[in-house]
């Protein structure tokens, strides 16, 4: 796979990473529900892979591949999901609700909010960046969060979600860090559950968790540990 993207400040890049045929057929024939698909993501060799290429990749204008500030390699992180197709379920894989591997969104170079939301987690999860990393849940969307003391120096005035830890990073849209729609926060889920808006989740009826049993894991840990 070939690819080439321009990040939020305008520099080019272009990373080559091969995934085996084999690799794919194995990542598609698991099943995930979204907090198994977040956790599979963090852990996925290929995310790990992945990151250690595009530490290597040469940004336009900057000479030396290996001394990049790490604001440039988050900027180029960020820039690679961005570039991806958004497509929904529906359009890409002609079923309401499916949850993607990394490997399947890179292959495919396409994803929902949910899949391009899991790969930016598995980048910044890895050492090369060592992020505490979140999946931060709004009516109807996903997109990624960070742990505010974990962002370089360059972000340290992003606006923080509510709860107070992590910093919300857009995966479908290209907007700036911290930045997000509209929309109530009904749930942050790192290493456990750090916020959850039971009134705004009343508020909008809706299951935005197809399995019950997957939104009962966040709403009873939320219970002991009330925010």
């Amino acid at each position: 796979m070939t690819y080439e993207w321009t990040d939020q400040s305008g520099r080019e890049w272009r990373l080559e990473f091969p995934i085996e045929r084999s690799a794919y057929r194995e990542a598609a024939d698991e099943t995930h529900g979204y907090l198994s698909g977040f956790e599979a993501a963090k852990a996925s060799a290929h995310a790990e892979r992945l990151t250690e290429a595009l530490v290597n990749a040469r940004a336009t204008g900057e000479s030396a591949r290996r001394s990049l500030p790490e604001s440039v390699l988050l900027d180029g992180a960020i820039g690679l999901v961005h570039s991806l197709k958004y497509a929904t379920d529906a359009e890409s894989m002609g079923a309401p609700d499916y949850i993607r591997t990394v490997e399947e969104t890179l292959v495919d170079g396409c994803g929902d909010c949910e899949d391009l939301t899991y790969l930016l987690v598995g980048m910044l999860s890895q050492l090369a960046f060592g992020y505490r990393t979140a999946m931060v849940i709004l009516p109807g969307h996903m997109l990624a969060g960070v742990h505010r003391d974990d962002l370089p120096a360059a972000y340290a005035d992003a606006p923080i979600l509510p709860g107070g830890t992590y910093v919300a990073i857009e995966c479908t849209t290209s907007r700036p860090i911290g930045d997000f729609k509209n929309e109530p926060v009904l749930a942050v889920y790192g290493d456990g559950v750090e916020y959850i808006d039971q009134s705004a989740i009343a508020d909008t009826g809706e299951e935005f968790f197809q399995d019950p049993t997957q939104f009962q894991t966040i709403a009873d840990a939320s219970v002991k540990r009330p925010h």
